[in-house]
């Protein structure tokens, strides 16, 4: 999955766990 918006432009194509928890660290 790739995100380029906001917190995810920085980071590559992340695994469905990574990308949870890179939410919930930009939510919190």
């Amino acid at each position: 999955m790739r995100l380029t918006q906001g917190c995810f432009s920085f980071l590559p194509d992340l695994t469905d766990e990574q990308i949870k928890l890179q939410v919930d660290l930009c939510y919190q």
